[in-house]
């Protein structure tokens, strides 16, 4: 049914509950996020650091692109590279290790179902952590490590909340650590493995249930870190690393 207001179609805002994610997604970056075939997108961002742009592929990241690269992928991507203001903020490698000693993203869960954080440090020992925060009533554990996420869509104001959330959260009573069958199945999703040492690890974490106002209601956290086979890793430890992460992460967002 087409609507009596048509002037919706030539609104610079796009209504919350009148597009799908490819149109949110294009309308808030500015360009073709392009879907990679190993997850991710393709992405062009802004540095706030040093103002320059540099390109995402999924997982991989390519910082100080020449004139010749960022115009190719201007134009593959319908993004506007004259304007460099335009494009989404985000620090790049280079800069992030610099400033942070290593690399996060943070993305979605649509719609708006929950947040999912990765943190990979820039020097060894070489840490991989990740962090999955989503409504309750969407999905066991072994549902959301299938889980793929999506580039964030959503005002950087509510990513904040959810980091301040995780900065400040209470020690739970009751967690679970990870089956052999959990870690597995969040290794199909996200490589634990060092990608520049190739070092073989897993993933070890724990889950638990509590409330979690961003998400306006109860959700399910899960928190991992890539480890060697034998290592142990101490639910405590854990925790208070994600809290300093979120703390870290929050002054950048």
């Amino acid at each position: 049914m087409i609507p009596d207001n048509t002037w919706i179609f030539n609104s610079p805002v796009v209504p919350r509950n009148f597009d799908d994610q490819e149109t949110r997604l294009h309308h808030r970056l500015g360009q073709d996020a392009v879907p990679t075939l190993e997850g991710g997108r393709h992405l062009l961002y802004a540095c706030p650091a040093c103002r320059r742009p540099w390109y995402k592929a999924g997982r991989r990241e390519y910082p100080r692109l020449t004139a010749e690269q960022l115009a190719h992928l201007g134009a593959a991507l319908h993004a506007d590279v004259t304007a460099l203001y335009t494009l989404p903020k985000t620090l790049c490698p280079i800069c992030s290790a610099v400033h942070l000693g290593g690399a996060f993203s943070i993305e979605a869960y649509p719609p708006r179902n929950g947040y999912r954080l990765l943190w990979e440090s820039a020097s060894p020992p070489r840490a991989l952590l990740v962090a999955m925060i989503h409504r309750w009533e969407y999905g066991s554990l072994p549902t959301l490590l299938q889980r793929e996420p999506d580039t964030l869509a959503a005002p950087t104001c509510d990513a904040r909340s959810i980091l301040d959330w995780l900065a400040t959260c209470s020690y739970p009573e009751t967690r679970s650590a990870y089956s052999d069958e959990e870690s597995q199945l969040l290794a199909r999703r996200l490589s634990p493995c060092d990608r520049i040492e190739r070092i073989a690890r897993v993933w070890r974490g724990y889950a638990w249930h509590d409330t979690c106002p961003p998400l306006e209601g109860v959700a399910l956290v899960s928190l991992a870190v890539a480890v060697y086979p034998c290592e142990a890793v101490p639910f405590a430890k854990l925790l208070m690393a994600w809290k300093a992460l979120a703390r870290a992460m929050r002054v950048v967002l």
